[in-house]
């Protein structure tokens, strides 16, 4: 019974959770360029705008954007991705 529960505890403390969406923002040209701007819950500045995305990647025309968001426990990370020209 000890196996079990210790197999079970293990599954849940390395299981994780991923939720992705991915956006057309405008009627641009998916383009070349992309763009990444990252953080966690624990980070100093969480700034995960499309708007850093953006500088990051040098891009001015949006095509595409997408959010991830991964949780493992109590930590979470943040992607957002852009793509354009």
């Amino acid at each position: 019974m000890k196996k079990i529960f210790g197999a079970a505890a293990v599954a849940i403390i390395l299981s994780s959770c991923t939720v992705s969406h991915t956006i057309t923002v405008t009627n641009n040209p998916v383009g070349t360029k992309k763009g990444v701007a990252k953080g966690s819950n624990f980070s100093k500045d969480l700034d995960i705008t499309a708007e850093k995305a953006c500088k990051k990647g040098g891009i001015t025309k949006i095509g595409t954007m997408e959010t991830k968001m991964t949780t493992i426990l109590f930590f979470v990370k943040y992607k957002t991705t852009v793509t354009g020209e």
